[in-house]
């Protein structure tokens, strides 16, 4: 080519053939860089846990629970007659009357309390019964309350989980104890039940009935008939759980140091 020296020659044919080269490569000729490396060392993975979630239980122990009248004290509780004088003597007007746990085991030899109650309950209120005559009542004798809250701090429709009612009457746990004890659901039948049933729970049987205010559980444990009574917010199933289990009272009382 005239006018072009060798050197110049060398250097136009350099340029061409890159040209040449990155023509061959596309408008874009480093969009497939990475491509290869990313399909053997593959997406990075993320470790990953299963959280199994946990069951609140449905009751608890009575062992935990707080007693309003603890700190009632009777003189002597070696004698039921000498209590139920002490008792009545700070009557205020009902027949029930304030008392502690360890009076009423005093006055009621055996008598059980649930071992187990519903999830929430922290706190019993405990009354004996007591007629005008000064004599101690069977219909019922004894009567405790099961409350989420310190007892008459709120009111008993939101903090009152259930009532617990004892009855001195050995005929009929007496007669419920025989091989071919009849003892219809009705017997137990108020006019706002509606639903009656005899189930059984573990070794107990149960009378449940069912009405638009709650749910109420009967059974027997001779001399005596105990009636628990939950509201609508405590479900059956957990009420019949709390009157399957249940231990003497006294092994509740808290022991003198």
């Amino acid at each position: 080519m005239p006018g072009i020296e060798g050197t110049d020659l060398k250097l136009v044919t350099r340029i061409a053939l890159v040209a040449l080269f990155v023509g061959a490569c596309g408008a874009a000729p480093f969009e497939g860089m990475g491509s290869r490396s990313s399909e053997w060392m593959g997406e990075p993975r993320v470790a990953t846990t299963t959280t199994v979630p946990s069951v609140a239980p449905e009751v608890v122990s009575s062992r935990g629970l707080l007693w309003s009248n603890d700190a009632i004290v009777s003189v002597s509780l070696t004698d039921p007659q000498a209590v139920i004088a002490e008792v009545f003597a700070r009557r205020e007007g009902d027949r029930f009357i304030q008392a502690s746990r360890a009076e009423i085991s005093a006055v009621l030899p055996g008598v059980s309390f649930p071992a187990m109650v519903p999830r929430g309950a922290e706190w019993v209120s405990s009354q004996l019964v007591i007629d005008n005559s000064g004599l101690l009542s069977e219909d019922p004798a004894a009567a405790f309350g099961i409350w989420s809250a310190e007892p008459y701090t709120r009111s008993r429709s939101v903090a009152q989980m259930a009532v617990l009612r004892v009855y001195v009457d050995p005929v009929n746990s007496a007669e419920v104890e025989l091989p071919d004890a009849e003892m219809s659901c009705a017997r137990f039948a108020l006019r706002t039940t509606e639903q009656c049933a005899i189930v059984s729970e573990g070794e107990r049987d149960l009378w449940r009935l069912i009405s638009s205010s709650g749910t109420t559980i009967v059974w027997f444990d001779e001399p005596y008939r105990y009636e628990l009574f939950g509201r609508t917010f405590v479900s059956v199933s957990v009420l019949e759980k709390v009157a399957a289990n249940v231990m003497p009272l006294a092994d509740l009382v808290p022991q003198a140091p």
